[in-house]
């Protein structure tokens, strides 16, 4: 493998901004847990509620999990830095991801070539 492409302030940056990310992901997930909490609770009077109800509780579980597999690559990305092996490069090529591409999503695996194939085979 190919060694770190980002300077250490640049692994800084990365940090704190998967920190910031890590941290709005939980809010979201915490406020949708107390929402699904309120939700049974409810008393749905006739189908149209009860429709309504889950139709946003399926809409919810669906961004949940999309959620939960963000955060699980945040907290790995932390791991790879708090180890000193976060490199900035892509996990299939080995090509660095740029740093403009890390900034918008910290958590990034795959240098835009590599993720645009993955999303083409699936």
């Amino acid at each position: 493998m190919a060694g770190r492409v980002l300077n250490q302030k640049q692994v800084e940056e990365i940090k704190v901004l998967l920190v910031q990310n890590k941290e709005k992901i939980e809010k979201t997930l915490r406020t949708m847990d107390t929402e699904h909490e309120t939700l049974n609770t409810m008393d749905l009077n006739d189908d149209a509620d009860f429709a309504a109800a889950s139709r946003d509780y399926s809409t919810d579980i669906h961004i949940k999990q999309q959620q939960l597999k963000e955060l699980e690559l945040i907290n790995k990305s932390l791991k790879k830095i708090e180890k000193g092996e976060y490199t900035g490069l892509c996990d299939m090529c080995d090509s660095e991801i740029t740093i403009k591409r890390l900034r918008v999503k910290p958590h990034a695996r795959y240098c835009i070539d590599c993720r645009s194939y993955i999303d083409n085979e699936n």
